[in-house]
């Protein structure tokens, strides 16, 4: 018998089950039940438009964990810069088990899914030098843990005292895309900086120069799109423009100061873009969401959208909002969120532990 698939004793006595198996693209409906789309992300869920791709993605690892037989829990783990990383992309519990104490059983769950997440990285003989995850800030136990402890994958607690989490703030605005249009003239808000798209053909430039360094820094160094921390390197930009993100940089000398991208799926409550901006100076901040919300506009005319706006410094906030709402006139929707990116070492023994 594999000794991760081990049979544990409840407290009344009877044998519970504990399994961990791949997802397939037969899971999905399982999956949904589990997921909650339509609370989570406040109804605006990624994970029905991108679950078939997760399935499919070599790179992602997407687990669900049986109690008894039944799908109780989904783990979606994605492998960073070529298995330098490892990022926790969500980990969901099925509404009926919330509060009920099937956390203590699903210990050994997590047993068994940490071997299979090792004996991947083993075989491709990558370990990841560390584990990530993007958490609320704002919820009470990532709260206490940002100021105590944070489990980790790999090692089973690691100590935060001196850790300093880098931050995004996340608002939702609302619109009807005919409208925004007539919103949409550069004039009525004064002259904004000028912003070139990044392709295939302009991405070297844009790696070879001082904006990973500079423009970066304020996140670690990592680029946020749709919330996920990213190396801008080629493999990286080959990606998002594979994925058909729209990319923004600003045009300035000697090196550029901000960044941008844009993208969009369905969600359970319509069409979501995100807007996933990287700078610190107000009139760059409105001139990448106003290149991104015309993008927006040119590709799904008509529709009704709703702009997920991530900003990497709060003290741009108050100004987007005035923007959006003011200006542009869109509705902004509750709730706003903050996020931290958590960031945790793997010991070095991984491989000898599983």
């Amino acid at each position: 018998m594999d000794p991760h698939n081990r049979i544990q004793l409840s407290q009344n006595g009877k044998r519970d089950k504990v399994t961990v198996r791949e997802a397939t693209h037969a899971d999905y409906e399982t999956v949904m039940k589990i997921a909650s789309p339509d609370t989570f992300r406040d109804g605006f869920d990624y994970l029905p438009a991108k679950f078939q791709h997760y399935v499919d993605d070599p790179d992602t690892l997407f687990y669900i964990i049986e109690f008894n037989g039944e799908a109780v829990q989904i783990w979606l783990y994605i492998c960073m810069d070529g298995g330098e990383g490892a990022l926790l992309k969500t980990m969901r519990l099925a509404p009926k088990w919330h509060g009920t104490g099937l956390s203590r059983l699903s210990k050994q769950g997590e047993q068994q899914l940490l071997a299979k997440l090792a004996t991947y990285f083993v075989q491709r003989k990558k370990v990841p030098k560390a584990t990530y995850a993007v958490v609320e800030q704002r919820r009470k136990d990532v709260r206490k843990l940002l100021g105590n402890e944070v489990y980790s994958p790999f090692k089973s607690k690691v100590w935060m005292k001196n850790y300093r989490p880098f931050l995004q703030d996340v608002m939702y605005f609302g619109s009807d895309l005919t409208s925004l249009q007539q919103q949409l003239v550069e004039d009525s808000m004064g002259s904004l900086p000028a912003l070139v798209p990044i392709q295939l053909d302009n991405m070297n430039q844009l790696l070879q120069s001082d904006v990973p360094s500079t423009v970066l820094a304020r996140s670690g160094g990592y680029a946020f799109v749709d919330w996920d921390p990213y190396k801008l390197n080629e493999s990286n930009m080959k990606r998002f423009v594979g994925w058909g993100h729209h990319i923004l940089v600003d045009s300035g000398k000697p090196f550029a100061k901000s960044l941008s991208f844009g993208g969009s799926y369905m969600t359970p409550r319509g069409r979501v873009y995100h807007i996933d901006v990287h700078c610190t100076d107000e009139m760059l901040c409105k001139a990448h969401i106003i290149g991104q919300m015309k993008h927006a506009q040119n590709r799904y005319t008509g529709m009704m959208i709703t702009f997920c706006i991530m900003l990497v410094d709060e003290k741009l906030k108050d100004a987007v909002v005035d923007l959006c709402v003011k200006n542009l006139q869109l509705n902004h929707l509750p709730h706003d969120h903050t996020f931290a990116l958590l960031k945790h070492d793997v010991p070095n023994n991984l491989s000898s532990k599983y």
